[in-house]
């Protein structure tokens, strides 16, 4: 069971157009591994280091030494480069997981409208036609990229504050609400009405999303604690592999966000009996 789950989340592969999600793969892998190329980013932060460690260690308040130590942050032209372009890699990153979620539930409502059968055209096209979940456009598609990543854009430094400090509650609330970029792209609900459509929905699955955000969020504890060996040994080689694992665990939290969508859309809970799913 837990087998088939991982298989299910892990398989980014299995998806549509498999070569469409491979270039995605693949142009996220690329841009991400060349932010730490960058000639002009400087990744060496032991002066802000000191200059933090000497902030702390101030026993005694001194008015002066205190504005002159936060009017000479020493944060180097390379070191703001760099800051600014991991930023851009995390939005990358966020941007292709969008962009597989709405793959998978264009795909998924593709295959739908494909295993209508029948002998007669005209049943066939009004049983299409008809149909409650139909592929966004892609037109309508982009336009709602566009403007789920400008919201991205907004809120994401406020929001990871916000989390940070109340992580408890973020991972508590995480189970209902990381549908909602999904539903939206979708093109079921608009941006703000998706929260409490997600929500609703996710009542009775609640328990089964958080163990399938679980596991990735496992892979991702492991990743982070095995990967960064590679650099005692290659920096180069450190650098690729961190960026080809990083995407390959976005994308796989995007799946399970697609997969978690289009089953409690398509299956909803029933007098407490559940389909097999995620």
């Amino acid at each position: 069971m837990i087998l088939a789950v991982l298989r299910s989340i892990f398989d980014i592969d299995n998806v549509g157009n498999r070569w469409g999600v491979r270039i995605l793969y693949l142009v996220t892998v690329v841009l991400n591994a060349a932010i730490h190329f960058n000639p002009w980013a400087d990744t060496d932060f032991t002066p802000l280091e000191s200059w933090a460690f000497e902030v702390y260690n101030m026993t005694e308040y001194d008015e002066a030494k205190y504005n002159t130590l936060l009017t000479t942050i020493p944060l180097s032209k390379g070191n703001l480069i760099y800051i600014l372009t991991v930023l851009l890699g995390y939005l990358i990153l966020i941007g292709s997981a969008y962009l597989y979620a709405a793959i998978f539930v264009r795909s998924f409502r593709k295959e739908k409208i494909a295993s209508v059968k029948g002998d007669d055209p005209e049943v066939i096209n009004y049983a299409i036609e008809h149909m409650p979940d139909k592929p966004i456009a892609p037109s309508k598609l982009f336009g709602r990229f566009l403007f789920l990543m400008l919201m991205t854009t907004i809120i994401a430094l406020p929001l990871v504050f916000i989390s940070f400090y109340f992580m408890f509650l973020a991972l508590i609330g995480l189970p209902f609400l990381f549908t909602a970029p999904v539903a939206y792209l979708a093109g079921d609900k608009g941006l703000f009405p998706s929260i409490p459509y997600v929500v609703k929905l996710s009542r009775k699955y609640y328990f089964i999303n958080m163990r399938s955000i679980a596991l990735v969020l496992l892979a991702g504890l492991i990743v982070n604690f095995t990967v960064p060996l590679i650099a005692n040994i290659s920096l180069t080689a450190y650098y690729i592999l961190n960026a080809a694992v990083t995407t390959w665990l976005w994308l796989s939290f995007a799946r399970l966000a697609g997969i978690a969508y289009c089953t409690m859309k398509d299956f909803p809970i029933k007098g407490g009996k559940r389909p097999l799913a995620i």
